[in-house]
């Protein structure tokens, strides 16, 4: 059966995490949470793959629909659209500078997972950015990850100096 905007607005979390199809491999999984995501699976080479599309209300029942039937193209040809987005990070980390990669890890998680990113925001532009934020991230060596432990250390214990006065 078809899913319509009616059909997911009534759907409920439940204790576990449950799927609700909407036909030809489209299905979006509702969580414990209240959250709710797009899946499409597939069969390629005969094993059950799956791919997520999105998260629901961001992404619509239509545009779930139309990116179905973007993958599905992709499946008719052979290829694997999960190994293909793979792939495109792989190669998107590769290439990816650490100013670009701590700006999408910000962005991606840090703004999602926190309540306040003001000490993230800082420790990235004050910290890491002006020594690393130029390289690329596949350059970037265990001593250059240790020079940024000195300076952090460098900066707590300036801290420590200047707030430690005023608590006694």
């Amino acid at each position: 059966m078809a899913l319509t905007d009616a059909a997911l607005k009534a759907l409920k979390p439940r204790e576990r995490r449950y799927s609700v199809t909407d036909g030809r491999g489209l299905s979006i999984e509702v969580y414990p949470t209240g959250g709710m995501a797009w899946r499409y699976r597939y069969r390629v080479g005969g094993r059950l793959e799956k791919v997520a599309i999105g998260k629901y209300p961001t992404t619509s029942l239509r545009e779930a629909r139309q990116r179905r039937d973007e993958l599905a193209g992709v499946v008719s040809k052979g290829a694997s659209p999960a190994r293909l987005k793979q792939l495109r990070k792989a190669a998107l980390a590769e290439e990816a500078t650490v100013r670009e990669f701590g700006e999408r890890y910000f962005t991606d998680v840090v703004s999602r997972d926190r309540k306040n990113t003001t000490t993230m925001r800082r420790y990235l532009d004050k910290v890491i950015y002006p020594k690393l934020g130029d390289r690329r991230v596949r350059e970037i060596t265990p001593a250059d990850i240790r020079v940024l432990m000195r300076l952090m250390e460098q900066l707590l214990e300036y801290v420590q100096r200047r707030v430690e006065p005023n608590l006694v």
